[in-house]
């Protein structure tokens, strides 16, 4: 369990990888991956302290929490990266709750110094008949081209 956000970490959401393959395996159900990345942490920390960045990191995992089902499994699995397994959803639909989950920490961090708070997303799922590790890697790949130009971005003023 990560003190921080309360959440499992890395190794437990392998775990939870490797048993959700197995019962993939029985049952067949659709899952999709979600890499978050909570952009621009080592920024907020340098310019508005490690506190700020702290709490951004606890308000996210909130969100998270609260705009998944109960059904989904969430973990924290890096310094500024969650992820989460969610149950009977393919990409379009994950990529809708993660619409929801943008809404939300906007909301939730309107009034924080580092705003606008942004996080960069990678989904996928095993309709093509990919396993969870496989998915779980494209999901990481997307997440790291959308956070590459998020960063681009950022270097050019646009």
């Amino acid at each position: 369990m990560d003190a921080l956000s309360h959440l499992p970490g890395a190794d437990a959401f392998d775990a939870l990888l490797a048993r959700e393959a197995m019962r993939r395996a029985r049952t067949g159900e659709m899952l999709s991956i979600a890499i978050i990345d909570l952009d621009g942490l080592r920024e907020v920390n340098a310019r508005h302290g490690a506190a700020s960045g702290t709490e951004l990191l606890c308000v996210c995992a909130n969100v998270l929490k609260t705009t998944l089902r109960g059904i989904d499994q969430l973990a924290r699995t890096g310094l500024d990266e969650f992820s989460a397994l969610l149950h009977a959803t393919d990409a379009r639909s994950a990529n809708l709750w993660a619409g929801r989950f943008e809404d939300a920490l906007d909301a939730a961090t309107r009034d924080h110094p580092a705003t606008p708070v942004t996080c960069s997303f990678g989904i996928a799922d095993t309709e093509e008949g990919l396993t969870l590790l496989e998915v779980a890697a494209k999901a990481r790949r997307r997440m790291e081209i959308v956070q590459s130009v998020r960063k681009l971005r950022r270097t050019s003023g646009s």
